[in-house]
């Protein structure tokens, strides 16, 4: 073999590897591989694709070898059109014995850096940008007729809207002024004049974390550290319990390696919180979740490591500590998007596993002295699902959402999916999935928060796309019998 076959082969290893990555993709890859003259729909995705965003490399520079966090998938089906256009490139490069700007990441244990909305890559000027999708990312519910949703709009400003009892509206958000995009990602809320919703922002040369507050008349921005500086700092989730006491979780590049982040509002100021990043100095330790019980119990989620495996952390009231958690998947790796508490000492926390063909949903649950896994159904037709939210109700009832791959006649299609906990198990609920098929990507329907009020009455949202390469926002409402689409607001 020559040089020049030589240096082609491992350009196409390395693609192969990278779209073998991108399981959310599947359409697209499948296409790619096909051309490459290699099965794609049934080969088993490389781990991880946790990566939800690129802080950049140890050097500061955006690239495409490093991850920047979690949770990736959440944003993965709305960029498919745009990652499509990418992928058919990299594979017109390989057939003509090209080899791209970047080089492809390898595929692995470790995260390769998979794109997804929220991903800054580089652009001609040096700077990031971002690909923006209409998305719902976080709900909080004070009462059947009080309701926040925030996440992020095609605009590239945040997006925030209101249940009033009667229609979802839309609520201006505090995008900060230096703001080339920025979105939310979780919202808590204590009262009607309380809630903080959190995410990030990109001012040209950073990403920043962004911390807005409802004070009952508008949504202001709050000053939050942001220990990355150039290389990136992120918020995923955030819980309060009063109007003097909230947490903040997400991650941080310090140049070397992913570290988690912890904020904690004293009724002043924010201030970063000392937490354990057991991935090392040079490994990645994300968080993405956070639920409180209370001023001195308080509980975090996301992954660690290499290889990944879910990741748990507790506050006692005077420190975070590690606390051990179930890793069904071994090497094949896990994480964990989701957390919420159950009364004074219980808690669920949902993600996902990996397994030698697919990822499957992951559950997990403490009981007071550990957490142990607990079964989550497959469904039907499913080759592969995530978890992305969980919300436990009253008597002994909990919600889990995310979304699954089916197989259908034409293509792969993404669906929504929703699991409910009756005090015994967990079964699949039949809901809405107005995106379709995955004929023409990204035809794909993605729940991402869920939050519930009542047996009765309980809130889900997410995406879909429908043909639509900006996405359009999905939310759904139990009435104590189904699932159905409600309008988002205006």
């Amino acid at each position: 073999m020559n040089g020049h076959d030589d240096k082609l082969a491992r350009t196409e290893d390395d693609v192969r590897s990278a779209l073998r990555d991108l399981e959310q993709y599947a359409p697209a890859r499948d296409r790619v591989l096909r051309a490459l003259g290699q099965p794609g729909t049934r080969r088993r995705p490389r781990r991880p694709r946790r990566a939800r965003l690129l802080a950049g490399t140890p050097g500061g520079r955006a690239g495409a070898g490093w991850p920047g966090g979690p949770r990736w998938r959440r944003w993965a089906a709305p960029a498919a059109a745009a990652l499509a256009l990418l992928v058919v490139a990299a594979a017109l490069a390989l057939t003509a014995g090209t080899r791209g700007h970047h080089g492809m990441p390898r595929g692995g244990s470790a995260p390769s850096s998979p794109p997804g909305l929220g991903t800054p890559h580089r652009n001609n000027g040096g700077l990031f940008f971002w690909t923006h999708f209409n998305r719902v990312n976080g709900l909080a519910a004070l009462s059947a007729h009080d309701i926040w949703a925030v996440g992020s709009a095609a605009t590239g400003k945040p997006l925030i809207e209101r249940w009033n009892g009667m229609a979802w509206k839309q609520v201006p958000s505090a995008s900060p002024r230096d703001a080339k995009e920025s979105l939310l990602n979780s919202v808590a809320a204590t009262g009607s004049s309380s809630a903080w919703a959190v995410g990030y922002y990109n001012n040209g040369s950073a990403i920043k974390t962004l911390i807005e507050r409802w004070n009952g008349r508008a949504w202001t921005q709050v000053t939050s550290p942001s220990p990355g500086g150039v290389h990136g700092s992120f918020l995923a989730g955030v819980a309060a319990t009063g109007p003097s006491s909230a947490w903040a979780v997400g991650y941080y590049n310090n140049g070397s390696a992913i570290k988690t982040l912890i904020e904690r509002w004293n009724g002043r100021a924010w201030a970063q919180v000392t937490s354990p990043s057991p991935g090392g100095s040079h490994a990645w330790s994300a968080l993405s979740g956070v639920a409180a019980a209370g001023t001195s119990s308080a509980w975090a989620v996301g992954y660690y490591g290499r290889p990944i495996r879910p990741l748990i952390e507790r506050w006692n009231g005077r420190a975070w500590t590690y606390v051990a958690s179930p890793n069904p998947g071994g090497r094949d790796g896990g994480a964990l998007d989701a957390v919420a508490t159950a009364g004074r000492s219980g808690a669920w926390a949902a993600g996902n596993v990996g397994t030698r063909t697919v990822d499957e949903a992951l559950i997990e649950r403490w009981n007071g002295r550990a957490w142990r896994q607990v079964t989550s159904p497959r469904p039907t037709g499913s080759r592969g699902s995530t978890l992305t939210a969980i919300a436990a109700g009253p008597a002994a009832s909990a919600w889990a959402v995310g979304y699954y791959y089916a197989d259908t006649d034409v293509e792969p299609a993404v669906l929504t999916l929703i699991e409910r906990w009756n005090g015994r198990a967990w079964t699949q609920v039949t809901s809405p999935s107005p995106g379709g098929s995955a004929e023409h990507l990204p035809d794909q329907s993605l729940l991402q928060a869920v939050c519930t009020i009542s047996p009765s009455d309980a809130w889900s949202a997410g995406s879909y796309s429908s043909g639509n390469p900006l996405g359009k926002i999905l939310i759904e409402r139990w009435t104590g019998r189904t699932w159905t689409q409600l309008p988002a607001g205006r």
